[in-house]
């Protein structure tokens, strides 16, 4: 199992489930993660090794911290009917990392990355489609950084689903007191809202 308190610099990935439809592709279970998303994050197929990460004493004692998928964050569907034959379309995350560089003094800067995968349903067909990511970090009681952009991709005709991945880059987490949490989340607009989220 891999330690979910990682220092900076390190990487995480995490698979999620596919959330009942049937013919989604399988997220990465090894701690390697995505090829696609490891290129975006590390400009590299595969994350940092070990001995590439800072050492000890240079970490300054950062702690980079999980990612969280905000509660009902992890996928979106659009529906033309109540039953699942209705169903148009689903976007959900399957894979997501972060990364923290030191700045000093116990601030650092992060990146965040999601990978996910958009799946046409019954009554889905080939197009355009996409949701809005949300990507909030705070610090104890306070907001760091609250952004939101656009993710998702085209399915041509005679394909049933296409991966996206996306870094959120450039977020500054000054020094202070609180634990810093990283939350992530798809929506139809606005940014990630855990008013109740669960670690994964």
């Amino acid at each position: 199992m891999i330690d979910q308190t990682l220092t900076a610099g390190r990487w995480l990935a995490l698979p999620l489930l596919c959330l009942g439809l049937a013919g989604c592709g399988s997220s990465s279970s090894s701690s390697g993660g995505s090829t696609a998303l490891n290129m975006l994050m590390f400009q590299s197929t595969k994350p940092p090794v070990p001995d590439q990460l800072p050492k000890e004493e240079d970490r300054n004692d950062t702690v980079c911290p999980e990612v969280i998928i905000a509660d009902g964050g992890a996928a979106i569907r659009a529906q033309a009917g109540q039953d699942s034959s209705g169903l148009r379309y689903q976007v959900s995350i399957t894979n997501v990392a972060r990364e923290c560089t030191p700045t000093g003094n116990g601030g650092f800067r992060l990146k965040v990355g999601v990978e996910g995968r958009v799946l046409l349903g019954p009554a889905g067909s080939p197009g355009s489609y996409g949701a809005t990511l949300g990507t909030t970090v705070t610090r104890g009681t306070t907001t760091v950084a609250r952004r939101s952009s656009r993710v998702g991709g085209t399915i041509p005709s005679g394909q049933s689903g296409v991966d996206f991945s996306f870094v959120e880059d450039g977020i500054v987490v000054p020094a202070g007191k609180g634990d810093v949490e990283i939350i992530v989340g798809l929506g139809q607009g606005g940014a990630a809202a855990p008013a109740r989220h669960r670690r994964r």
